[in-house]
C-alpha cells in the first residue's frame, strides 16, 4: 500500500513537472516574441518614419541611439514582467542569492541578464532557468541587430573626411584621393592634352 502512494505521488509531481515546464516554455515564447516584434517596429520607424524628417546626420544618429536605448530598456522590462509572473502567480520557480523584494529587482535581474552580464548574486531555479536562457539569447541577438542596424546607418550617413598621411596627399578608407580632387584631379590619360 505504501509503495503504490509513493508510485502515485511520483507520477502527480512527474506530470506536474511537465505542465510547469509547457507553461515555462510558452511564457517564454511569448516573451521572445513581443520583444522581437518591438524592436522591429522601433527599428522599421528609424529606417522609414524617421527618414521622412529633415534632420541633420549626426542629430539623426543620436536620436536612433536614444531609441534604441529605450527599445532595449522596455524589453528588458518585459522580461522582468515575466520572472514576476512567474515566480509570484504560476510557480515556476524562484531566485535564491540577494532576495528579490521589488519590482527594481525583477528589472535588475532582467538587466544582467538580457545583456549577458550574469553577476551571480541572483539566480533562478526550476522552470525560471528556461526564461533566463531564452531571455539571454534574445539579448544578444536584440543587441547584435541594434548595432547592425546603427553601422549600417553610419556608412550611409556619414561622410568621411579624408585622413592625412605623412608621405603623400590624403585619402579616404579605400586607399584613393578624396572624391573631390578625383573630379577635378582627373583629366584622362593624357594628362589633359589634346
Amino acid at each position: 500500500m505504501l509503495k503504490r502512494i509513493r508510485l502515485f505521488h511520483y507520477a502527480r509531481n512527474q506530470t506536474k513537472g511537465r505542465f510547469t515546464l509547457l507553461i515555462s516554455v510558452a511564457l517564454s515564447i511569448a516573451a521572445f516574441l513581443l520583444t522581437a516584434l518591438m524592436h522591429l517596429a522601433a527599428l522599421r520607424w528609424c529606417s522609414g518614419g524617421m527618414a521622412k524628417i529633415p534632420i541633420h546626420p549626426s542629430t539623426r544618429v543620436l536620436a536612433v541611439l536614444i531609441i534604441l536605448f529605450t527599445v532595449h530598456m522596455l524589453e528588458i522590462g518585459v522580461f522582468a514582467i515575466a520572472y514576476a509572473l512567474a515566480e509570484r502567480w504560476l510557480n515556476l520557480g524562484a531566485f535564491l542569492g540577494e532576495p528579490i523584494v521589488t519590482p527594481l529587482d525583477y528589472y535588475y535581474f532582467s538587466a544582467t541578464t538580457y545583456t549577458s552580464l550574469g553577476i551571480g548574486d541572483v539566480f533562478p531555479t526550476d522552470h525560471l532557468r528556461f526564461l533566463t536562457g531564452v531571455e539571454a539569447l534574445i539579448g544578444l541577438l536584440l543587441i547584435a541587430w541594434s548595432a547592425s542596424f546603427l553601422y549600417a546607418m553610419m556608412n550611409r550617413l556619414w561622410v568621411w573626411q579624408p585622413c592625412a598621411r605623412p608621405d603623400g596627399p590624403p585619402q579616404d578608407m579605400s586607399g584613393h584621393p578624396p572624391a573631390v580632387q578625383r573630379q577635378q584631379g582627373d583629366t584622362g590619360q593624357d594628362g589633359g592634352q589634346t
